[in-house]
């Protein structure tokens, strides 16, 4: 049994060392237009997921769904959001193709995250995403409107839905 754990050191310790090794040789692309592997989009945003739920516990979101509340939220995306972010029928340009990882296009991808795990991402940010935080631009309460809409965004109320699929 000593032994096996000992292989298993050991292994764990080559690879550390492998990967150590070929990231200091710069082996290792960094290019942001470049599409990134699957199991690396699987791992980066099972890590998000799982930050952002350990963030979000215990907040909850002190808004009530109201379409006074989802049009302001809209109107903030639109003039905060939308130009990495896109609207319907039109997808940020750069946000798709030059940034790693690529910027989420809610109009055609709505998020699979609550409102309070929406409000951490937007307030303090997304590290190696290039989403900034918010926090010191966005009062409290307009982050909670952004994020009751995002989190609403794939049934909206019918008013609401027809300014979000408006022209800009």
């Amino acid at each position: 049994m000593k032994r096996i754990i000992l292989t298993w050191l050991l292994l764990i310790f080559i690879l550390l060392l492998v990967i150590g090794l070929t990231s200091r040789l710069g082996w290792w692309p960094v290019s942001a237009t470049a599409v990134p592997p699957r199991w690396e989009s699987k791992l980066a945003q099972a890590a998000l997921q799982a930050s952002l739920s350990r963030q979000a516990a215990g907040l909850t979101n002190p808004l009530s769904p109201s379409n006074e509340i989802l049009m302001a939220g809209l109107k903030s995306f639109k003039m905060n959001c939308a130009g990495c972010h896109g609207v319907p029928g039109q997808p940020s340009q750069w946000g798709t193709r030059n940034f790693y990882p690529r910027v989420p296009q809610f109009a055609d991808n709505p998020p699979h995250l609550s409102a309070p795990q929406m409000f951490v991402a937007i307030k303090h940010g997304i590290r190696y995403s290039g989403m900034g935080g918010w926090d010191g631009m966005m009062t409290d309460e307009e982050i909670w409107k952004v994020a009751t809409f995002l989190e609403r965004i794939g049934s909206l109320p019918a008013e609401v839905k027809t300014n979000w699929k408006a022209a800009q």
